[in-house]
């Protein structure tokens, strides 16, 4: 396998936007997670919510809304309109309320109900989010000077996977090598997931010395990607010296869902 040049990139759960007001009203936090992901057949449904509250001393509002997500392992990532996406169940969810208003410390509850279309051809992972956004208060804005206001929105993601079928299957799209601040060599990953189902891949690099020994197993993070999204992952090879290295590489996903490949690295 090629090495080929790759951008590092930090995909966000929550988003952070800078404009010209008065104060910050960054205290609207989601005390539940960000990912509810279930299994359901065609034709059925579930029901599930996203517990908001207010952190600060002040009363807050907060919108809610859905977009659909997807992201790549360069960096890029986006929030479109709800449906855009192939894989998108932004149809199938409703949920309420859409605006609420939160007294200091207060908890509310956005309660969602998904309901899988009777359609016989779904199959795999289907996914859309559902941003949770604090409302800037009409009186705050500012009339003179530059000052800081800090809004958040939230993307909670809500998957849902029909059954368990679909299609598990990745790519392996390219590797490089690097050295972080304290001169340990990092092998970055990309990975894509060319499948109908969501992956949560553990990756595993296992070294080989010339004399065919194993000098050890290294470990990335496990991280989910969704059909036709990519990921970047990132193994430090600590303590491994210099030279020339055969290389097992694996992605288990899982339920004997692994990938791997075999590769040669000089460190």
């Amino acid at each position: 396998m090629s090495i080929k040049k790759l951008i590092s990139f930090f995909i966000p759960v929550f988003f952070f936007t800078c404009m010209i007001v008065v104060n910050s009203y960054a205290n609207i936090v989601i005390l539940n997670g960000l990912t509810h992901e279930n299994n359901a057949e065609a034709g059925e449904g579930y029901r599930g919510g996203i517990q908001v509250q207010n952190a600060g001393t002040e009363p807050r509002s907060v919108r809610v809304y859905q977009r659909d997500y997807w992201y790549s392992f360069s960096g890029e990532s986006r929030h479109d309109e709800a449906g855009t996406l192939d894989r998108s169940n932004a149809a199938w969810i409703n949920y309420s309320p859409r605006l609420l208003t939160l007294q200091p410390n207060e908890t509310m509850m956005v309660d969602f109900e998904v309901t899988v279309p009777s359609v016989d051809t779904l199959k795999g992972t289907y996914w859309s989010v559902i941003m949770v956004e604090g409302i800037q208060p009409q009186d705050t804005a500012a009339s003179t000077g530059v000052k800081i206001h800090t809004a958040i929105r939230y993307a909670v993601q809500i998957i849902t996977n029909i059954g368990n079928t679909g299609k598990r299957d990745l790519q392996f799209l390219g590797l490089e090598l690097t050295a972080d601040e304290n001169e340990t060599q990092v092998l970055k990953v990309a990975i894509e997931n060319v499948g109908e189902r969501i992956l949560k891949p553990e990756l595993n690099l296992e070294l080989f010395n010339a004399d065919g020994e194993s000098i050890g197993v290294f470990k990335a993070e496990r991280r989910k990607t969704y059909p036709t999204t990519s990921i970047l992952l990132s193994l430090p090879l600590e303590g491994v010296k210099p030279g020339e290295y055969a290389a097992v590489l694996v992605a288990d996903c899982d339920e004997d869902n692994i990938f791997g490949t075999n590769l040669t690295l000089e460190l």
